[in-house]
Order: C-alpha cells, then structure tokens, then sequence
C-alpha cells in the first residue's frame, strides 16, 4: 500500500525487509534464492557475484520473521524465545564483530562473506537502528491478518494501524460488528 508509513536509515532497511512480504494481501518478495539475492544485491549488503542457495533463503525467513517479533514488542506483542535463538544464531554465524570505521566511531561488522555475512550486516542494522531514539516508533499493524512493519509518525507514538483507510477501519467495523451481536 502507497500510504503505509516508512522509515529512513537503519530502521528504514529493517521496515523494508520485514515487508518484503505482505501478509495480508501479498506478495512474498523473496520466492526464491535469486529474489534474494536480488533485494540483498539491491540494498549493497552482498556482492552479486555471491551465490544464494535455498538453505540461505530459509534462513533469511526465518531471520525477517525474528525481526517481525522484536518490532512486535513496540506494539506491546510478545517477543518468542525461537526469535531471539535465530537473531542470537545469525549474530554467531556472522560472526560480528566491533570494528572502528575511518570516522573513528565503532559499528559492529560480519567476519564472513555471502549471505551468512548479509544477513550478519542485518542484523548489525538492527542493532544500530535500537539504538536510535526512534526505534519504538517502529511498530507493527494492530490487525491480527496484516501485521505489517510501519513507522508511527503520531505525536503521542499512539498509532496502532499500518493505515487508517484499510485494516483501522477493518478493526473498528470488526469490533463494532462483535459489540453489537453481543447486545442482540
């Protein structure tokens, strides 16, 4: 959707591959390793020469899906223990390290190449991007079916809905519909 709210920088990176499935409606972005690597290529974190093996895409998912839980927390959701063993698995498998950039300030960096060092650099972002001000301002969708990754621009940080057209006003007929049978 055109009119969902989206972050710049890290937290932008870290909205976009969340979202690069949309739940609710569609599609999936990643359908296969050449998406991927495509969308990784794109956003400068693996070299195109690398290859993308399928094992690489599942663990992409499975990293994105972690990554939804940990923005879910935002929103006052639960974050699982199996989101946090696949954050804590890709942080290891990466092998990310603090290093200091030429400006002279530290940033953490993967130790391996390829997609492991992909997904070790999202991972990092993530990091960063907590690190920021406005990362609680990163929530998801309040809508059980949508749950899509957006960026609360409100002044009180008290949106609940990707956007207020389409599942605020889903949830409010929704509920409106369940409070009136339950009078009848």
């Amino acid at each position: 959707m055109a009119d969902r709210q989206t972050a710049s920088g890290d937290l932008g990176l870290i909205q976009a591959f969340v979202n690069t499935v949309d739940l609710q409606e569609g599609p999936e972005e990643l359908t296969d390793p050449n998406t991927l690597k495509g969308w990784l290529v794109a956003k400068g974190l693996l070299d195109g020469s690398q290859e993308v093996e399928a094992s690489d895409l599942r663990h992409a998912v499975a990293l994105r899906e972690a990554i939804r839980s940990v923005i879910g927390a935002n929103s006052s959701l639960p974050v699982y223990p199996v989101a946090i063993a696949t954050l804590n698995g890709a942080a290891t498998a990466s092998g990310l390290r603090m290093r200091f950039g030429a400006d002279g300030r530290p940033r953490l960096e993967p130790a391996v190449s390829g997609v492991v060092g992909a997904m070790g650099r999202i991972v990092a972002t993530l990091y960063s991007a907590m690190e920021e001000e406005s990362w609680t301002r990163l929530k998801l969708c309040g809508s059980q079916t949508c749950r899509w990754a957006f960026y609360d621009r409100s002044k009180n940080h008290s949106s609940r809905w990707c956007t207020m057209a389409s599942c605020g006003n889903r949830e409010k007929a929704r509920r409106f519909r369940a409070h009136s049978a339950g009078r009848a």
